[in-house]
């Protein structure tokens, strides 16, 4: 039985099918979708203020466009495709999205008519080849690192997950007997991941992510200078001043030149003192006799 509503099990997308479509294979990852897009309604926001200050390609004025599943850059966009994601051919449909979007004070609220008009399929994700698999996640890793650089942390943080989620699917590496370049490409671009995500929770001051991150990155390559600084700032974050001394120590170390290194430990090795003698002066003053 075709289901007339379909609701996503955090409640942030509702579909209501308008006009069901025939049977057919819904949109996996890297599927090309020819879609129609109408109606875009917003109750409390400007629409045209929610795609340009989240950047959305989707929410513009072109209502026909050819979207890939996989390559939204944005909240707003990576909820769309979910909802397309739930669609058949030729299937009209109301999408309504309800987002906490940072910036805005309440939840938003989006409301769009979408037919899928054609799909291109991709084959999926359980047929792709390793080779197949590498060249997704490192193309998803360098659309990562762009919007890094725009500053765009939690997209960016996305993209790089995306694209670690793809090479855990080839785990355990040694069991598939791959072409030692390809399986160290494969390696060296996890460790790659690790540590690009842990930029991004570290901006976001999330520092006990950005830790974990690190310390995977750190438990195959001890002396990652990357790791080891969004490390050790992460713990001088946390006021643990003596793994953070300890972690930008080595940094400083292997890369003496290394300026940001270098004010950082002096910043946390200052409190490092500070912290330890206040700790002599109390249990000086606990024994005093």
């Amino acid at each position: 039985m075709l289901l007339e509503t379909w609701e996503s099990v955090d409640k942030i997308v509702r579909k209501d099918v308008i006009e069901f479509g025939p049977f057919s294979k819904k949109p996996t990852e890297c599927a090309s979708c020819e879609v129609v897009i109408a109606n875009i309604h917003s109750p409390h926001v400007c629409v045209e203020d929610l795609k340009n200050k989240f950047h959305s390609n989707i929410l513009d004025n072109v209502t026909e466009k050819t979207l890939i599943i996989g390559e939204a850059n944005c909240e707003i966009d990576r909820q769309i495709e979910r909802a397309l994601q739930m669609m058949m051919i030729l299937e009209k449909s109301s999408i309504t999205l309800h987002l906490t979007l940072e910036g805005v004070d309440q939840p938003v609220e989006i409301r769009f008519e979408v037919t899928l008009v054609k799909v291109k399929p991709h084959k999926p994700m359980w047929e792709w080849t390793p080779e197949e698999k590498y060249a997704i996640a490192l193309k998803y890793k360098e659309t990562g690192v762009c919007l890094f650089k725009e500053s765009r942390w939690v997209d960016a943080f996305h993209k790089f997950s995306k694209a670690c989620k793809i090479l855990i699917t080839l785990e355990p590496i040694p069991d598939l007997e791959l072409d030692a370049k390809l399986e160290s490409n494969i390696n060296n671009l996890r460790l790659v991941l690790y540590n690009n995500m842990a930029g991004c929770q570290l901006n976001r001051k999330n520092y006990e992510h950005t830790i974990s991150l690190c310390t995977k990155v750190l438990n195959k390559e001890n002396n990652n200078v990357k790791a080891l600084y969004r490390r050790g700032v992460a713990h001088g974050s946390l006021r643990d001043f003596e793994k953070a001394v300890a972690d930008l120590m080595i940094v400083v170390t292997l890369e003496p030149h290394n300026r940001a290194a270098k004010e950082q430990f002096l910043i946390y090795n200052v409190k490092l003192q500070e912290a330890t003698q206040k700790f002599e002066d109390m249990v000086r003053r606990m024994f005093k006799t």
